[in-house]
């Protein structure tokens, strides 16, 4: 079910499908979720991961990429708390000195690459040094030629509540978009994809964010963008990019999904 908070607009990454990680390191899928394993690829020295199924959160997290390339050296746990979310084995929040987590990370055919990223503390619990189990899990992080430019609105923003109905500030959100992949982009190529919280039905959050996609879609084309360089779907709540505790509605677990509640853009085509 979803709720009505708002939110500024944000980089993020479209993604698609949830996979189970059933292998320790790295691990590709193709488009329908199935998980093959990958060779090994020089684990860095003198760094110890946890063994994947000891997480808490085994299946691990599509995450943003583009928060991903925001880690760096002296950050602080709490930045790193809103970048990437809790770590996902029990280690705890305070006074530890190293956090793990599991991600997926689109290798840019259509694929994911599920990896396992460590970020080491110094004595003032700010981040020291940050590794990847396996090392080609880095270079997914180095932009692409032909990487598209990915966008993040918030559902809570877009829609009234609980409705695939643009609000006020939602449809001038949209129009700002079209105004963007206007000026900024010739020939594009534009994927809407439509995301929910865990709250509710399965069923009723794969139909809510098949319409919510729609309806973006819908306005764009009413800006001027043209209707066959648009394509929508739905993925209702199976891509989560913040894992919360807790089953009840409440208002503080309802805003710890926040930034599930969404709806991705990818804008392909060569730029002005």
């Amino acid at each position: 079910m979803e709720h009505k908070r708002c939110c500024t607009t944000i980089l993020a990454i479209g993604v698609v499908g949830m996979m189970s990680l059933a292998l320790s390191g790295c691990a590709t899928s193709d488009q329908k979720g199935e998980v093959e394993a990958s060779p090994p690829a020089g684990a860095e020295d003198n760094v110890t991961f946890p063994e994947p199924g000891d997480a808490w959160l085994g299946e691990g997290t599509y995450v943003n990429v583009e928060n991903l390339r925001k880690m760096q050296a002296g950050v602080s746990k709490d930045q790193i708390y809103d970048l990437l979310g809790r770590p996902h084995f029990s280690e705890g929040l305070f006074g530890v000195r190293e956090w793990n987590y599991i991600f997926h990370l689109p290798t840019g055919d259509g694929g994911y690459m599920t990896c396992q990223y460590q970020v080491q503390f110094d004595d003032e619990m700010l981040a020291e040094s940050l590794h990847w189990r396996e090392s080609h899990c880095a270079a997914l992080l180095e932009p692409r030629e032909d990487e598209p430019t990915r966008m993040t609105l918030s559902a809570d923003t877009l829609f009234d509540f609980d409705s695939a109905k643009l609000s006020q500030e939602g449809q001038r959100q949209v129009a700002d978009l079209a105004g963007r992949i206007r000026d900024d982009f010739v020939d594009s190529e534009v994927m809407v994809v439509g995301h929910t919280d865990r709250l509710g039905s399965d069923a009723y959050n794969q139909a809510l964010s098949e319409r919510r996609a729609a309806t973006v879609r819908s306005a764009l084309v009413s800006q001027g963008i043209a209707p066959m360089t648009i394509q929508s779907r739905g993925v209702g709540e199976r891509q989560p990019v913040r894992r919360c505790e807790g089953n009840r509605s409440t208002p503080g677990l309802k805003e710890c999904l926040r930034p599930n509640r969404r709806v991705d853009i990818e804008v392909s085509g060569e730029q002005r």
